[in-house]
């Protein structure tokens, strides 16, 4: 009997293709929670023990009814500021609906700090975008800088808009990113123990080069499929197999954390052994 022709093999085909499809729905689908202690030489003693969540790249995906899955988890953390590196919606199929379920899920536990990555660049109407943020009392930080006092001691949180607001030119917008970091640099003063989000984290040397202390980030998927023993095959702006996808980084005095990010851009992508990730952080003074 040709095989094909045999219904054994019809049926042991779709039980694959439905294992495969499985498994990559999970794969997709399962919020996966990283929680990271993260020594700091120039953290004030009176902020040993600050608290962080970190969301990046939700780009409209959805976790547990009303976003409960990451708002649960967020709250069994107890953390003192919440930190979201950017690309919560996506420009090619723009809609607030699954950004603004995570931010009435979370809005009163604790502070909230935004910046803005190249998917709220690119849309055309970020403007409906803002008044949503502003709407659930979140500070989004263009290029700004807020302090935060405790005890005898401040630390500075800042935030870099996304390298698109300056030019579509990658040489361009690394200039763009100097001059917005010079005067974010001056804002924060000498001294300060300082916490940039920055969505892209490719960017790491320019940030260490203005003295920041602690760099937030997303952007790179976890390069999207992660190859065992070798790391993220690909992601935005590091191309084939990239340099920074998950985890802490240093260079020189300047400490990184990376998220995998939560959601997908566009109809091709998917996650493979890199699931959708929160990242929670406890920053240590040493």
């Amino acid at each position: 009997m040709p095989i094909l022709a045999n219904p054994v093999f019809w049926v042991a085909a779709i039980l694959a293709l439905g294992l495969v499809a499985w498994f990559l729905y999970v794969e997709n689908n399962t919020l996966e929670v990283t929680y990271y202690q993260v020594p700091l030489k120039t953290l004030p003693k009176d902020f040993d023990g600050l608290r962080i969540a970190l969301i990046s790249d939700l780009h409209g995906s959805i976790f547990g009814q009303e976003q409960s899955d990451i708002a649960s988890a967020i709250e069994d953390f107890k953390p003192d500021m919440i930190a979201i590196a950017g690309d919560l919606i996506d420009r090619r199929s723009f809609t607030c609906e699954a950004a603004e379920k995570l931010l009435k899920s979370i809005k009163n536990q604790s502070p909230i700090f935004y910046v803005t990555g190249n998917h709220e660049i690119s849309v055309d109407n970020f403007g409906a975008f803002e008044d949503l943020l502003s709407k659930y009392g979140v500070t989004l930080l263009r290029n700004q800088v807020q302090i935060i006092e405790k005890g005898n001691s401040k630390i500075a949180v800042a935030g870099l808009d996304d390298p698109l607001t300056f030019s579509p030119d990658s040489q361009e917008q690394r200039k763009g990113c100097q001059r917005s970091l010079s005067q974010i640099a001056e804002r924060i003063g000498p001294n300060t123990f300082s916490i940039l989000l920055a969505h892209r984290p490719h960017l790491l040397e320019i940030y260490a080069s203005y003295d920041i202390d602690l760099v937030l980030s997303g952007h790179a998927h976890g390069g999207m499929i992660k190859i065992p023993r070798v790391g993220g095959l690909v992601s935005p702006g590091q191309g084939f197999l990239p340099k920074y996808t998950q985890g802490i980084y240093r260079y020189d005095e300047t400490a990184m954390v990376v998220s995998r990010g939560l959601g997908n851009s566009g109809p091709f992508q998917l996650r493979l052994f890199n699931k959708p990730e929160l990242v929670l952080l406890t920053l240590k003074s040493m």
